[in-house]
């Protein structure tokens, strides 16, 4: 591929992320950044554990040293937690550095790169950067996964590494851990890097699956459930080959010491995490229940504060666009590969009084 035809294909990329934040949004209809409601992205509403705020004020006492090069009290927290060796832990500044730097460890230029669509952009923008190619499977329904389209794919051979996000962001959808494992199994020559992100932090996911997969690798963050999104923690679950290769290339001191001791303590938190989940729950069925009695509007996915909404007949982007004018931020979420052509927004539920104010501006576009 040339450079400029790889720059056409990197300038056709959306993130949602850059065309839907507060600041953006006030200053384009001249509103208040205070009256602004957020729900474009996925953090949690109930904020942050109590622990990991104190355990970060305490670890800022001591900003002017550089925290741990292998952060050890988290790698042996979550060592524990997961079951693993505590090499078999890789850690970056959040998800979006964990993916940059797996990719960049791991794929050479013009390797394929597997991802199914919709799903989470930074994949295949990460993809593109490093130069390799992007073999992209969509499915006939989009807020499902395309279980045999991507088999197909995988079929064909020379993939060298796939991404499989599950829960699907922004779909919800899931892919079962038989076939993850029959995959990692019938394609040893493919790393099949699973995204986590979204999963309940208590559920083992496919982590177990690791130990008997050395082409697999398990992706997990503290942004979402564990609400520190803005301290920036992800890290990721291999063999500790795999690992070992990855850390090479990471670059030292990639995580603050602030950062590090709010995991260690939102892990010791053993209240927050089921509070959370109850909430969403009962949240996400009162918002549901409530927008079918204004509005015609579907929830097409969801999975915790997460949903996926069909608006029909109404276009995304205007809908977007007049839910802006009005303070409610949302993500058009036609800036996802493979719902560029569907009528779907993307919502992150926050508190009661928030979500009625979405719930009445649906209504009134």
């Amino acid at each position: 591929m040339t450079l400029n035809a790889q720059n056409a294909e990197m300038a056709s990329l959306r993130l949602y992320e850059a065309e839907t934040s507060v600041d953006v949004i006030a200053r384009r209809y001249e509103l208040d950044p205070s009256e602004v409601i957020d729900f474009s992205l996925n953090v949690n509403p109930l904020g942050s554990p109590h622990a990991a705020i104190v355990a970060a004020q305490a670890a800022m006492q001591s900003a002017n040293l550089y925290p741990d090069l292998r952060f050890a009290g988290l790698r042996a927290a979550l060592a524990a937690r997961h079951g693993v060796d505590e090499d078999c832990l890789f850690f970056g500044a959040g998800l979006d550095d964990v993916i940059k730097l797996l990719l960049q460890a791991w794929t050479s230029s013009s390797d394929k790169v597997l991802v199914h669509i919709p799903t989470f952009p930074r994949y295949e923008l990460e993809a593109r950067l490093r130069g390799c190619n992007v073999v992209a499977v969509a499915n006939d329904r989009p807020e499902t996964i395309g279980l045999a389209n991507m088999e197909r794919a995988l079929s064909a051979g020379d993939i060298a590494l796939a991404f499989i996000c599950t829960p699907n962001n922004p779909t919800g959808a899931t892919v079962d851990n038989a076939d993850i494992a029959r995959w990692a199994d019938a394609y040893p020559n493919t790393l099949f890097v699973v995204d986590e992100a979204l999963i309940y932090p208590l559920d083992d996911g496919a982590v177990p699956l690791c130990a008997g997969h050395p082409n697999l690798c398990v992706l997990r963050t503290f942004s979402k459930y564990y609400g520190l999104a803005g301290l920036r923690i992800g890290y990721a679950v291999a063999s500790a080959r795999l690992v070992g290769i990855a850390e090479v290339g990471r670059p030292p001191f990639n995580m603050s010491e602030a950062a590090v001791q709010a995991a260690v303590a939102a892990l010791a938190d053993d209240r927050f995490l089921p509070a959370c989940k109850a909430t969403f729950q009962s949240e996400t069925a009162y918002f549901r229940e409530q927008l079918s009695a204004v509005s015609d509007i579907t929830i097409k996915g969801s999975n915790a504060n997460m949903l996926l909404l069909d608006l029909a007949a109404r276009d995304a982007s205007s809908t977007a666009a007049s839910l802006a004018a009005r303070g409610i931020v949302v993500a058009d979420a036609t800036s996802f590969h493979g719902l560029e052509h569907c009528s779907f927004l993307r919502v992150s539920l926050r508190k009661r009084e928030d979500n009625l104010k979405l719930i009445a501006a649906l209504g009134k576009v």
